[in-house]
């Protein structure tokens, strides 16, 4: 077996592995596997073609159009035809790659391996851009699928080079400056070298826009090459600069006399280096600025990002299987353990303290149910533990048991002491003063009234100030917070074309029904379609590629409360939660009912789960959003 072989070989396994419900883990040990296989895992010695050959390369003439609408920077260079089968970027790296042993697979391994070794770090510089890392390594185990920003920075890692992605200014995004960036490897890896990619597509932008909703968006990546042309009449300057050396007029001993003055050009190669600075340094300062200005939304998105992630992890647990749950659970002891072996004594204070402040935090936050149970399975530890100690750990519990009590006595004592305080300082006081006679008759009232007045000022100094009244600036705030969260944009509903339930706009997704993620699961069975069809007096039947059919069913849906639903190919899809934009039909899901679809789960409230609502009684359908409250 080869070395080709091996790596498509690998990359199968990968893919089943994404296939799991605990794919996360199955993925992680086949790296930890593939890394141990010195053979194969040896670092790749990059030293790539920059020139362009007419007898080797072809000249993209598609992506050629698209990079005339690039900067300008880049209109020099030539655009190499690649294969579009969903390996591009790896294939546009393999062309200019001087070595013909290395596959598209074993890039694509590659990168998974340095995604999946280095994620906290790609996790920081792209999440917010185009969600977690977890998810796209999931997608890249998957042979001919399409490459992101994570791919083309993790090519930077395994290839030691600084990758340039150039974007077309086509339909302006956000993050254009990142998309028109220079991509370097992680600060502890230098780059020997430097190529560039171009974002194109396999049409041109007509067929392209016609195809998407008249959107441009990339899907095919193109390697750029520098193209030295020969050029005569360069050539000919070039020799009249040499052989006539430019001279000026002087002066020596009164006698007019000429001089050469030399002239030096720079060369070709350090022309180019300088522009390559001048477009890389441009590049990083546009970088640095459109990081600088998504700085202050990060922790926001953060958070949204770890509620769906901490989502999507308890509907995976809620479906998976015992000997699922056994394993994932056996997994992550292990990785406990071995994670407990290997850190340091400070990670472990760390580490200690993390977990009493999540124990405290809990403990505040828990019922009166909560506490006695926490409080029986506490007891009923405590006895196991016990009765499976010897004698020696037996006496060992109870020393530090009585050790404990001794010092909660004697920090109750201190209390109390700390309560009487002021009467002792008094007593010791009036003692020494009382040593002699003399000082005790002269000053005996002036010592009275010291103490007296010290009483009263750590008297005054133990009572709690009055409670002060709220500021204006906060009255303002919760003023101010209450009628944004109380708006009616903030109150807008839609119907779910899914559940037929209704959810706020701002958490509700519009996709087209064309694009429903895995829309087989809605299909419904025989007898509730049956059912349904015989209830209703009317149900519309048509081809969801039909506008005119589409369009007279959602106007129906509006004027009579027979047609509510929309049924295809045994799919049931509720007609309030479907309407048109710019001919396109779209449909409303709720976030939860998406991210059931998404993840290859049937929704629980669906028709095809057996749960058909029907439509809502007239007396129902003119509330207003209070008396639904109600």
């Amino acid at each position: 077996m080869d070395r080709g072989e091996k790596f498509a070989m690998l990359l199968q396994h990968l893919e089943k592995c994404s296939e799991s419900i605990v794919y996360y883990d199955e993925i992680a040990s086949i790296v930890q596997q593939i890394r141990q296989m010195e053979s194969i895992m040896a670092p790749i010695h990059f030293h790539p073609n920059q020139v362009f050959d007419e007898t080797k390369h072809v000249i993209d003439v598609i992506a050629k159009k698209y990079l005339e609408k690039a900067t300008d920077n880049v209109h020099h260079l030539v655009p190499i035809k690649v294969a579009a089968d969903g390996n591009c970027l790896y294939n546009s790296i393999l062309l200019v790659m001087n070595n013909l042993m290395a596959t598209a697979d074993e890039l694509r391994v590659r990168t998974i391996i340095e995604l999946m070794i280095n994620e906290a770090y790609y996790e920081n510089i792209f999440s917010q851009f185009i969600g977690s890392v977890t998810f796209v390594i999931k997608a890249i185990c998957k042979n001919n699928t399409f490459s992101e920003l994570y791919e083309i920075s993790a090519l930077c890692n395994v290839l030691r080079c600084n990758i340039r992605s150039i974007y077309p200014k086509i339909d302006f995004r956000e993050d254009m400056a990142i998309l028109n960036s220079v991509f370097t490897p992680r600060p502890s890896i230098i780059a020997n070298c430097d190529i560039t990619i171009l974002w194109s597509h396999v049409w041109n932008e007509l067929d392209a826009r016609a195809t998407n909703n008249n959107v441009w968006s990339p899907n095919h990546f193109v390697p750029l090459m520098q193209s030295f042309v020969y050029d005569e009449s360069d050539h000919s300057n070039m020799s009249t600069s040499i052989a006539v050396t430019p001279e000026k007029k002087t002066f020596k001993n009164n006698t007019s006399t000429r001089i050469r003055s030399p002239e030096f050009e720079l060369s070709p190669s350090r022309r180019l280096r300088t522009e390559n600075n001048m477009g890389t340094n441009f590049a990083q300062s546009i970088i640095s600025n459109a990081l600088q200005q998504h700085k202050s939304g990060i922790e926001n998105q953060r958070q949204v990002r770890l509620d769906i992630l901490k989502e999507r992890a308890l509907t995976s647990r809620m479906n998976e299987t015992t000997e699922h749950r056994q394993i994932r659970l056996e997994k992550q002891k292990e990785r406990d353990d071995l994670k407990q072996m290997t850190e340091t004594e400070e990670e472990r204070q760390i580490r200690l303290e993390k977990k009493k402040e999540n124990a405290r935090s809990h403990r505040r936050n828990e019922t009166e149910e909560q506490h006695q149970i926490r409080l029986e399975k506490q007891k009923i530890r405590d006895q196991s533990s016990r009765s499976n100690n010897i004698d020696e750990q037996r006496q060992i519990r109870l020393e530090k048991q009585r050790k404990r009590s001794q010092a909660n006595r004697a920090k109750k004592k201190l209390e109390k002491l700390a309560s009487g305080n002021i009467d002792v300082q008094q007593q010791d006081i009036e003692m020494q003063f009382t040593k002699t006679e003399e000082y005790a008759s002269c000053d005996g009232k002036s010592i009275s009234g010291f103490t007296q007045n010290s009483n009263v000022k750590k008297k005054n100094s133990s009572c709690s100030p009055w409670p002060e009244p709220i500021p204006r600036d906060l009255k303002e705030t919760c003023l101010q917070q209450f009628l944004q969260q109380m708006s009616m944009s903030a109150l807008a509903e839609v119907t779910c074309a899914v559940c037929n339930v209704r959810s706020l706009v701002q958490t509700s997704k519009k996709v087209p029904v064309s694009k429903i993620p895995n829309i087989h699961l809605l299909k419904v069975s025989d007898e509730l379609k049956d059912l349904i069809l015989s209830t209703q007096s009317s149900v519309l039947r048509h081809s969801i590629d039909d506008t005119t059919q589409m369009t007279g069913h959602v106007q129906s849906s509006t004027s009579f409360n027979s047609a509510s639903f929309y049924y295809e190919n045994g799919i049931i899809l509720y007609t309030n939660g479907l309407h048109q934009e710019n001919k396109t039909h779209m449909s409303t899901l709720c976030q939860k009912y998406h991210v059931a679809l998404t993840k290859g789960i049937i929704p629980k409230f669906s028709a095809a789960n057996n749960m058909w609502l029907g439509d809502v009684p007239a007396e129902l359908q003119d509330l207003t959003i209070p008396e639904e409250k109600l």
